[in-house]
């Protein structure tokens, strides 16, 4: 199933607010997960104080299915939805020793 990455804006102050609410508690977590289905589920968010934005990683089969469960939700705006690849670094060592084997 590929991959995408939804980017939100995000104040400081709704990120620290929703950070000190434990998942299992926090209702715009449980609403969003109540949404999610086969075609697409959240997997993770980063949030960047800095930057005001939070980086979320989705599984799904296809950016529509991730917009459709987003305005279901209807709690966030999104800046963007794209289709990436994740390149971590034990993949890339394991590439790297089967070339210099």
């Amino acid at each position: 199933m590929p991959k995408f990455l939804v980017i939100h804006p995000v104040s400081r102050k709704m990120m620290e607010a929703n950070l000190n609410i434990p998942p299992e508690k926090n209702k715009l977590v449980i609403d969003l997960r109540s949404h999610c289905s086969n075609d697409a589920y959240w997997i993770r968010s980063i949030n960047v104080p800095e930057l005001e934005k939070m980086f979320c990683e989705w599984n799904a089969k296809d950016a529509e299915s991730i917009q459709k469960i987003l305005d279901a939700a209807d709690w966030m705006t999104t800046e963007g939805i794209y289709e990436m690849q994740i390149v971590d670094a034990e993949s890339f060592r394991e590439k790297l020793e089967e070339i210099t084997v």
